[in-house]
């Protein structure tokens, strides 16, 4: 118990500093503004790369289905431990750059590269600055910066938002999830909304007397993030199929599973600056897909009269940590 609420404060710390972050998107926006087509995708991929992948995350609780009409609600968190290789990125900068009125040349004025702040990275920017004077008579001298980088949110974890989760049961041994969170506002930052729908299947009720529960499931979902003029900023794509397996012990059962996954999250067009110009262009909009290809998932849950709490822990190229919080009826 001590771990498990221990487990459920961290993560609550972790999920307010991600939509804090989500709800800036107006910050967000801005540091994107600073960045071109090449810079912007490494900046923002280790952010979004965490919405994505948590958003595969707890499908389950146990692989003992419901009966016809049981049901579960209840909300599910996750959040991946930003890893230090994801705070920083390194940029290859462009052949020139303009900076008022001056064009200043790669490998003579300045560096051929620059190691900046990702999205979830400390928050200090990085400046790119003069190795040579520059200029008529060298009026620009060296040391001068020219360009700007931003700085990051300094996240220690990024995860997917709240997720609401209903699970029904069906006769012949199916199970229908569906999630769903109508628009929301989000302060300045604009509107979000999230949905996504998923089937189980009982497969040891075709196997008498097998001492361990048995089930395959699949899932697919979507994420929307607009700004208050219902101008796309970014939208989200998920999908998992996978086998899971289960022991109930009383009050409490012990779960794990396998799963291969899918997620990639598209960024819409934005207005960036362009360093071989100098001026504000509009950059193309990009798609980042998720690490996680496939999982290995063990958890446990606990279900106290029709309280049920879970929580699970994901083996994956971005390891995920996940929680849910809800009411069961078998």
């Amino acid at each position: 118990m001590t771990f498990t609420f221990r487990r459920l404060g961290a993560l609550v710390a972790i999920l307010a500093l991600t939509l804090g972050t989500a709800r800036a998107q107006d910050d967000l926006a801005a540091q994107l503004s600073k960045l071109g087509a090449q810079a912007a995708p490494l900046y923002v991929s280790p952010l979004l790369n965490g919405f994505s992948v948590g958003m595969n995350s707890a499908f389950y609780h146990s692989a003992d289905l419901h009966g016809v009409l049981g049901f579960d609600v209840g909300v599910k968190i996750a959040a991946a431990r930003v890893e230090d290789a994801d705070k920083t990125f390194t940029l290859d900068l462009p052949a020139t750059i303009v900076y008022n009125g001056t064009t200043f040349t790669r490998g003579t004025h300045y560096p051929d590269q620059v190691t900046s702040q990702t999205a979830v990275g400390a928050k200090t920017t990085t400046d790119v600055k003069t190795i040579a004077p520059a200029g008529p008579g060298g009026a620009i001298p060296t040391g001068t910066t020219i360009l700007t980088l931003p700085k990051g949110f300094d996240l220690p974890a990024v995860g997917a938002p709240f997720i609401p989760q209903v699970a029904v049961g069906l006769p012949f041994g199916l199970e229908v999830i569906g999630r769903f969170a109508p628009t929301m506002n989000a302060g300045d930052a604009g509107k979000f909304s999230y949905s996504g729908f998923g089937l189980r299947y009982d497969v040891d009720q075709w196997l008498p007397l097998f001492p361990i529960d048995i089930a395959v499931h699949f899932g697919t979902q979507k994420m929307t993030f607009k700004d208050k003029a219902d101008k796309d900023i970014f939208s989200a794509s998920a999908s998992a199929y996978g086998v899971e397996v289960s022991k109930g012990i009383i009050f409490l059962t012990v779960y794990g599973g396998f799963q291969l996954e899918s997620s990639e999250i598209s960024v819409s067009d934005f207005v960036g600056y362009e360093p071989t110009t100098g001026a504000q262009v509009t950059v193309p909009g990009f798609t980042v897909e998720g690490k996680n290809k496939s999982r290995l998932t063990v958890g446990a849950r606990m279900l106290l009269l029709f309280l049920n709490v879970h929580a699970e822990y994901s083996v994956a190229t971005t390891p995920v940590f996940a929680l849910g919080v809800g009411i069961s009826f078998r």
